[in-house]
């Protein structure tokens, strides 16, 4: 596949070289995410009526606590009147009670003060005594009028306050359901309300790999962008999945690094681990081609270029993770591989302090050298 003429083994090629390094490499295997929100409701009406007042559209942003529907309330109000008037009646009708009440209470003793005397009536005392617990009774009456009296009147509060629908937490509206003048029936819809700060990722992974994603663990998450997001698992989820043989996982993302929050749905590619962190081979990017489908190498051996086909794992910066085919210490070609022949002698090029760029100069610099001197020869 690779074969060469001897005549062309024998002419020397100017190359620029870069070692193979053993680097600490986690592996990772990709699945696709989605960001999620913790809260979503549909905000309800709680009360039978119409709406009369909705100052929200759709995309509008809201506190906890903001005002999203006002609903029909002066009927409300005024139950809330004549509560207050019913509570009022009854503290008065508490008052009367309670003042008859001491009265009998000091006509009874009277009553039982004239025990000794010769004026003393056992049938006044006895009269004394039920008039007594008579107007005790009444008390124990006009407590529970009252009682019951404030119970309307907190009733009729807590109506009247959910006469006006606010919103439950901090969210943007993301659908109205209700329109002014629309009656609504309790538990009818109004807006949805989703919150876009409080964020998770959640992700399918496969069953096999779910082992090496414990609560707490540190997991890398990348956007479409490219963008890295810092994550935590929270939570594993304990049903598996019969169709695609997975589990739920719960990632929260660190969004404090990120310039703007990411819209909910958002895909993301979630790197699971699925080994431990191994130390392998890494060559420059550069000393990678492709020939008829296959990922080789060259290395220099002896002065003579040495061609390996590799098999390549996930980048690491500007290197790729060489799982088979070179091993760290050998030195593999950068610059000047693409016209190499298995078997040809190399020439190494002194490396240019600007680093590889300026060594691709310096490569091609000596390769015309190099042929100048041949026609030279020639």
């Amino acid at each position: 596949m690779w074969a060469t003429s001897p005549a062309s083994a024998q002419q020397a090629a100017v190359v620029g070289t870069d070692k193979v390094t053993a680097e600490a490499v986690d592996q990772t295997a990709p699945t696709i995410g989605r960001f999620v929100t913790l809260f979503e409701a549909v905000v309800p009406a709680l009360l039978a009526s119409h709406v009369t007042e909705i100052p929200v559209n759709i995309g509008d942003r809201l506190a906890a606590g903001d005002i999203i529907a006002v609903l029909d309330i002066d009927r409300l109000r005024w139950q809330v009147q004549q509560a207050k008037a019913s509570v009022a009646q009854s503290e008065a009708g508490l008052a009367v009670a309670r003042a008859r009440a001491d009265l009998a209470q000091r006509r009874l003793e009277r009553a039982e003060g004239l025990r000794e005397s010769t004026a003393f009536s056992q049938a006044q005392r006895d009269d004394a005594r039920g008039e007594a617990d008579i107007a005790a009774a009444q008390v124990q009456v006009a407590l529970a009028a009252l009682e019951e009296a404030n119970a309307r009147l907190d009733t009729a509060e807590d109506d009247f306050a959910r006469g006006t629908v606010v919103a439950p937490f901090d969210g943007v509206v993301e659908e109205r359901h209700a329109d002014l003048g629309e009656a609504v029936q309790p538990g009818g819809p109004v807006v949805t309300l989703v919150s876009e700060k409080a964020l998770e990722i959640e992700a399918d992974v496969p069953s096999q790999r779910v082992a090496a994603l414990n609560p707490g663990a540190s997991i890398e998450v990348t956007r479409a962008s490219g963008e890295a997001i810092g994550t935590t698992v929270r939570a594993v989820g304990t049903v598996e999945n019969p169709r695609t043989r997975t589990r739920r996982v719960r990632l929260v993302p660190e969004l404090a690094e990120l310039q703007h929050i990411p819209p909910i749905g958002e895909g993301v590619t979630v790197h699971v681990p699925i080994s431990d962190t191994a130390v392998l081979p890494t060559v420059h990017k550069d000393a990678i081609l492709q020939r008829r489908g296959i990922s080789v190498v060259y290395v220099v051996v002896d002065g003579k270029a040495e061609v390996r086909p590799v098999q390549l794992g996930d980048a690491v910066g500007d290197r790729f993770v060489v799982l088979s085919g070179v091993q760290p210490g050998e030195v593999a070609v950068v610059r000047g591989n693409e016209r190499l022949l298995p078997g040809q002698a190399v020439a190494v090029a002194p490396p240019a302090e600007g680093g590889q760029g300026d060594q691709s100069d310096a490569v091609a610099e000596a390769a015309a050298t190099s042929d100048d001197a041949k026609e030279s020869a020639q």
